[in-house]
């Protein structure tokens, strides 16, 4: 693959870059205050949407800019290396944006696509049920159809966004079938629809980014329905891959690095050789994490569909990152168990909650362990694993 920008490529990277340079000064810090910080989020991301920098590879007639997936690249990279505040809509963008756009009826495209892209409404996702995690077919939430309603029943967990969101695309099993992929059925919620309690989970790191969704006897209307009755899985299928495509997040873990690298200098430890190995190791994963990046780039850019290497890097991000924060609490030796608003705290504690954090990046997406089984299946060909105790 030829790694330097083409002419149009380089046009768009140079753009953007005084984009940034431009704006980014004019919206200052993000508020310390909840509140606060996501109406400071919307607002960016209106400012994105405007300068035409939102929903890049939606098409145009959509209010995307049909851009490459290398612009997409592009727009990850320069957004990383100038300290942009991340989209507070992500989740829309990537998975309930494309859905739409593909199975959505005329009046839901035009009714909910523009509010995604200039954030009007914040989307959460939900998916992910109690035993129905990785194994999604599992769930059990139910939908009963009422003449022109589906009466919603049942529970959601670990959906980001939940504390904040405006509305939900969900999952809901409206078949006969009391397991499996027919008879499911994905719909767009209201988040102030009689019936829903969400209650916030507190994370380790002390934020509540996750919450339950608890649904008594929710009556949403049939017009929510994205595709048909009972044929949701197609549906959710068909942009599940967004969660693990890409080289989105590449950068942002090179930036970790560098500031690790500086942590180490600060702490005169650069000439230490167990120091200086880790950082050594840590640089050739990152290299083969990008490398890795441009395999699936690749492969999108052929038109080609995604083997495993989508599960190679999600896994190989969750692990580098876990890495870069391990080394970094190592380094900090006895300050690591200082944390934020200790005026002692090593570069303002901000270790101490990126280290906690990286935990979550092992299971949210995709748990490591269930991305290790699809590349031992898919990649190396061995058998599908059993439970312990399980009979083939």
């Amino acid at each position: 693959m030829n790694l330097n920008d083409s002419i149009d490529d380089a046009a768009f990277r140079t753009d953007l870059r005084a984009w940034f340079e431009e704006n980014l000064a004019e919206v200052g810090r993000l508020p310390s205050d909840p509140a606060a910080a996501v109406e400071h989020s919307r607002a960016w991301q209106r400012r994105l949407c405007d300068a035409g920098y939102v929903g890049l590879a939606w098409p145009k007639e959509c209010g995307g800019r049909e851009a490459s997936p290398t612009q997409q690249v592009i727009f990850a990279e320069e957004s990383a290396r100038a300290g942009a505040p991340a989209l507070i809509n992500t989740i829309a963008i990537n998975i309930l944006g494309p859905a739409l756009i593909q199975h959505g009826t005329a009046e839901q495209k035009r009714h909910y696509l523009p509010r995604i892209l200039r954030a009007e409404d914040i989307w959460c996702q939900g998916f992910s049920e109690p035993g129905a995690g990785s194994d999604l077919a599992a769930l059990r939430t139910r939908g009963a159809v009422d003449g022109d309603t589906l009466i919603v029943n049942g529970q959601k967990v670990w959906t980001s966004l939940g504390p904040i969101a405006d509305w939900c695309f969900l999952l809901v099993r409206t078949g006969e079938e009391p397991a499996g992929q027919n008879g499911i059925t994905y719909v767009l919620m209201d988040m102030r629809s009689e019936g829903v309690r969400i209650q916030p989970i507190r994370q380790i790191t002390g934020k509540s980014h996750f919450s339950e969704i608890f649904l008594e006897d929710v009556a949403i209307p049939r017009a929510n329905v994205v595709g048909q009755i009972d044929a949701g899985w197609a549906v959710a299928k068909s942009t599940l891959s967004a969660e693990r495509s890409g080289l989105s997040g590449v950068v942002e873990l090179e930036r970790s690095l560098g500031r690790l690298r500086d942590l180490a200098e600060q702490r005169g430890m650069l000439d230490d050789p167990v120091v200086r190995q880790k950082l050594a190791t840590l640089y050739a994963q990152k290299e083969a994490l990008k490398y890795t990046g441009y395999r699936v780039l690749t492969k999108q850019l052929r038109g080609e569909a995604l083997g495993p290497e989508s599960a190679i890097g999600k896994l190989a991000a969750s692990e580098f990152r876990r890495g870069i924060m391990d080394t970094a609490l190592e380094i900090q030796g006895p300050y690591a168990t200082i944390g934020r608003g200790n005026t002692q705290a090593l570069d303002r504690g901000r270790w101490q909650g990126l280290y906690l954090d990286a935990r979550a990046y092992t299971i949210g997406g995709g748990t490591s362990e269930i991305m290790r089984n699809i590349i031992a299946e898919r990649a190396l060909g061995l058998p599908k694993s059993v439970p312990t105790g399980g009979t083939r």
